[in-house]
């Protein structure tokens, strides 16, 4: 703690403690005409906290900072940008046309879960099979899962699919 602060304390404790007016510069005075030298005169002086711990200094407040904020002050408008009409094609995600269900982990985090329409089977069915699936997916080879057929997909945007006879779904990265 740097001793400008604690001098401040003190002088302050003083002040309360005795009634004196002034406190802090070495050139004021206090209301008995006696020097606040003795305070002012170790103000600068680092002060190590232990034998052997090098000393440290704390940054003074600046005594010129406002301490509220001004009503009057001119309020500066922030950029004005244009609207969003439209996401550039490049940053699209695919349309992927199905039912989206939960998400199921991935080798590098969650997936969503879509079922491809075509077929009678549902979420309650399907994210079983894509929980245990997902992990897999990393291997790049085809797995059966539960009687499904799982493997890398063909199609833009799905990243695994999985079909057992009409019925299938596929597993897309957020």
């Amino acid at each position: 703690m740097h001793l400008r602060r604690t001098g401040t304390l003190l002088c302050a404790a003083a002040a309360l403690t005795v009634g004196l007016g002034a406190c802090g510069d070495s050139d004021s005075s206090t209301a008995s005409g006696a020097s606040s030298s003795s305070v002012a005169d170790t103000t600068d002086a680092p002060v190590s906290s232990a034998p052997g711990v090098p000393s440290s200094s704390a940054p003074a407040l600046d005594p010129d900072a406002p301490t509220t904020t001004d009503p009057n002050a001119e309020a500066v408008p922030g950029p004005q940008l244009p609207a969003a009409t439209a996401v550039p094609p490049s940053k699209q995600g695919p349309n992927i046309v199905g039912t989206r269900c939960d998400t199921a982990n991935g080798p590098e985090g969650a997936l969503r879960v879509v079922v491809f329409p075509g077929g009678s089977a549902g979420c309650g069915a399907v994210m079983p099979v894509a929980k245990k699936y997902g992990p897999m997916i990393s291997t790049g080879r085809n797995q059966t899962v539960d009687g499904w057929n799982c493997g890398p997909s063909q199609t833009a945007g799905v990243l695994a699919k999985c079909t057992r006879g009409s019925d299938s779904f596929g597993l897309i990265p957020q």
